[in-house]
Order: C-alpha cells, then sequence, then structure tokens
C-alpha cells in the first residue's frame, strides 16, 4: 500500500525525514504563539460570555434633567416586571492583574451595595460564595485573579495599594470562576448605576425585553453580547498580525524543508525513472510521493501534539495557575495558525517533489 511504501522510505532516510518530522512540529510553535497572542481576547471575553444571558447594564445616554427622570421611570418599569429583577451597584471599583503577556489589564468587576443582591446574582450565575458570610466592606474574586495579585482570605486592599478602589476592602471570599473576576460588596453606599438580572425568561425573551426598554426610553440598555462585541472590535488587530507574521516565518521553514528534500528526492531519479519507463503514471508518481509526505505529517502532527499538549499541560499546572494566568488549550485563531503554517510547508514540498519526479528520465541511465 501507500502507507507501507512510504514506511519504507521513511526507514531509508531516517535523518532527512527526522528534519522533516521536526520542523512540521515547529509548527505547533506558531500555535502556542497563537494561544498568547488571543489570550488577552479570550480573558476578556470570558466574564461577559458567563454573564451575556442572565444580566444587562441600565445606562444614561445623556445627563440632563430629562434624561435623569426617564431612568427612574425605566427603573420602577423594571421593579414591576416579575421575570427580572433590578440590582442597585455601587460606586465602580476595578483591580488589575498581570497578563499571560507581562503587561497590566484590567477587568470588570462589580460593586452590589447589599447582601440579598449579590447572592441573587451569585446564583443566578451558578457562582458559588458564601456571601452571607461577607462583612460590610468586602471582595470576592476568583482563585486566578486572587494568584495574580498575591491575595489570600483576609488579606486587606486600600485604595493607596489599588488605584481603582473607592474604599478599603477585605478578601473574605474565592469563587469557583475560572477567568479574572472580581466583587465588591459596599454596604450603605449610594446607587450609581444598576443592573437588570434574569430570572424567568429565556434567552432570546431576555434580549427581546431590553430592546424593547431602549425604544421606549432614552437608555442603554448594555447587555454583555456588546461587551463581546466591543472587544472584539478593539482587538480585531490582533488575529491579523499574528497571521501575518505566521505566513512570513511559515515561508522560511518552507523553503529550508524544501532545500532539505531536494537532496532525498534526487538520490531518487533512478527509481521514480523506472516508474516512468514501465508506464507508471503522473497521478501515481504523484500519490506516491503524497503518501510519503502526508504519512510524515501525520507522525509529527500526531507525536509532536500530544507531547505540545502535555507540555502545554504541565506548564499551566506547575507555572501558570500558580501565578494566577494560563493558556487556553485550544483556540480557533490558534488552530487557524496551524494548519496555515502546515500547508505553507507541506504544500509547495509536494508540488516541487512532483515536478521534480516527473522530469526523472530512464534513458538518463
Amino acid at each position: 500500500t501507500v502507507f507501507q511504501r512510504a514506511k519504507a522510505f521513511i526507514k531509508e532516510n531516517k535523518k532527512r525525514c527526522v528534519v522533516l518530522i521536526c520542523m512540521i512540529f515547529l509548527s505547533f510553535a506558531a500555535y502556542l504563539a497563537g494561544l498568547y497572542v488571543m489570550n488577552v481576547i479570550t480573558s476578556f471575553r470570558k466574564f461577559s460570555e458567563e454573564l451575556h444571558e442572565s444580566a444587562a447594564l441600565v445606562q444614561l445616554k445623556a445627563r440632563d434633567e430629562a434624561s435623569r427622570e426617564a431612568y427612574k421611570e425605566v427603573l420602577e418599569t423594571v421593579r414591576e416586571e416579575e421575570r427580572v429583577r433590578l440590582v442597585d451597584l455601587g460606586y465602580y471599583n476595578s483591580l488589575t492583574v498581570e497578563s499571560v503577556m507581562g503587561f497590566t489589564v484590567g477587568y470588570q468587576s462589580l460593586t452590589f451595595l447589599n447582601r440579598e443582591d449579590m447572592k441573587q446574582f451569585c446564583e443566578i450565575n451558578d457562582i458559588v460564595c458564601d456571601v452571607d458570610s461577607l462583612g460590610r466592606r468586602s471582595v470576592v474574586m476568583s482563585e486566578l485573579q486572587a494568584n495574580n495579585l498575591g491575595l489570600n482570605i483576609g488579606d486587606t486592599l486600600t485604595p493607596e495599594a489599588y488605584n481603582g478602589l473607592s474604599e478599603t476592602f477585605t478578601l473574605d471570599a474565592i469563587t469557583n470562576q475560572t477567568t479574572y473576576a472580581s466583587y465588591f460588596l459596599s454596604e450603605g453606599g449610594e446607587p450609581m448605576n444598576a443592573m437588570v438580572l434574569n430570572v424567568g425568561m429565556e434567552k432570546a425573551e431576555f434580549k427581546a425585553y431590553l430592546d424593547r426598554l431602549e425604544e421606549q426610553y432614552p437608555i442603554r440598555m448594555y447587555d454583555y453580547e456588546d461587551d463581546m462585541a466591543e472587544v472584539d472590535r478593539v482587538f480585531a488587530f490582533l488575529p491579523k498580525i499574528y497571521i501575518a507574521v505566521l505566513i512570513l516565518v511559515a515561508i522560511i521553514m518552507a523553503v529550508t524543508v524544501n532545500a532539505v528534500f531536494v537532496g532525498v528526492y534526487q538520490s531518487r531519479n533512478f527509481e521514480f525513472a523506472v516508474y516512468r519507463a514501465i508506464g507508471m503514471g503522473k497521478r501515481k508518481i504523484a500519490g506516491k510521493i503524497v503518501g510519503e509526505l502526508l504519512w510524515m505529517e501525520g507522525i509529527a502532527l500526531v507525536g509532536g501534539g500530544a507531547l505540545f499538549f502535555l507540555g502545554l499541560y504541565l506548564f499551566n499546572h506547575l507555572v501558570l495557575y500558580p501565578a494566577g494566568k494560563y493558556l487556553d488549550y485550544f483556540n480557533n485563531v490558534a488552530f487557524m495558525g496551524l494548519a496555515i503554517c502546515n500547508v505553507i510547508i507541506l504544500v509547495p514540498l509536494i508540488i516541487t517533489r512532483c515536478r521534480q519526479m516527473y522530469r526523472a528520465d530512464i534513458c538518463e541511465y
């Protein structure tokens, strides 16, 4: 069979085949780079992905008196709807973290004014947190964020140490979330904003309800799908830069691999000249070459992929997670980068080697 002949070819040309397998394995470096680049986007999106079906912020479109009166009116309207819950939010507090790429970024947070609102928010979004045990000035955060900031239960966060805080808080609980998230409890504070929680509607119905409120009142219902779209828009340049750089690197790798295999197939001119002399058509010759190269591609992707993901798993658990950072195991853009890299390496190699073997002539021997 084609693959049996491919195995024999690999055994006869071990050194050069190892070079090709190693070069294809290096394409996983492109995948890793994609995970690093896209981590910025995915980590921002995760918070919104968890809330986009269950919550939306009520925002003023203007600060004039008429808008403020309309804002009060819409709040009263929302309170009358039994399938949603209106939650007052306090002064916006924020914390920054160090991203996996080394720069500092800020993620969304919410400030609740009473335990009941915070408890219902957690229950609706399946966030595990013992809200009843919190103090009057508590902060709750995900384990990932706590590790990133080097904080433990009982630590105090002051405005002097953390610029985004309005007052002093104590870290009293860690949530089960797998993203960066922080929630503040500031009992007795003044309402600064409001959130609508979905307690009895399907996703489409909730979205339609928010749209109706926007049509009736001069306010903006900022749901978290809007936030995800904004993240994609702001960081749209990152995937483009990644793919552009990747293509340049892949071309260099393709030239290197092609140069290695010129000699391999040059030494087989007689073999392919015989094939042509006995009447083997170009399709069969191409099929033989494609089979050999795809076999090596398969070895590189399966064996190399297993090593890569094992290494990534260990890197995450031994290095990144303890530092409050992480890399996803899969990302569409990174996977596309891996595919592009392999296509750019393999397709020119197949075309050039086929053309080389088509010209083999038995008369030269």
